[in-house]
């Protein structure tokens, strides 16, 4: 029974990531294209040619008390700002940004709210 219920969750978990519409408009970079350009996972439905985006990162540092570990300090920084160029189809779109900052896929991209 336990592992149908974790085939279950798994399934809900994988469908419901890239595929659904996101509450708050963010994404991620799906592609890095070059330093200037990428594919992210917001789609016509999140977002139009034009919109701005963020870009940001999360990092995370173990606190210690001497020898010992004691939890974690995470903060979320924005990187830089880009622009819907053009959209691929309703998962996904494609930004460019001034190049001022560096990304990665998996860098956590946002709409950014007026």
């Amino acid at each position: 029974m336990n592992k149908y219920l974790l085939v279950i969750f798994l399934l809900i978990t994988i469908l419901s990531s890239c595929a659904s519409k996101h509450s708050f408009m963010r994404g991620t970079v799906v592609m890095k294209i070059d330093s200037n350009h990428a594919n992210i996972c917001m789609g016509n439905q999140d977002v139009s040619v034009g919109t701005p985006i963020e870009f940001f990162i999360h990092h995370c540092n173990v606190v210690s008390e001497g020898e010992y570990s004691v939890g974690y300090n995470c903060t979320t920084r924005k990187l830089g700002v880009g622009t819907v160029t053009k959209l691929l189809n309703s998962h996904y779109s494609s930004v460019t940004t001034n190049g001022d900052f560096k990304f990665d896929e998996g860098t956590l991209v946002q709409k950014v709210n007026k």
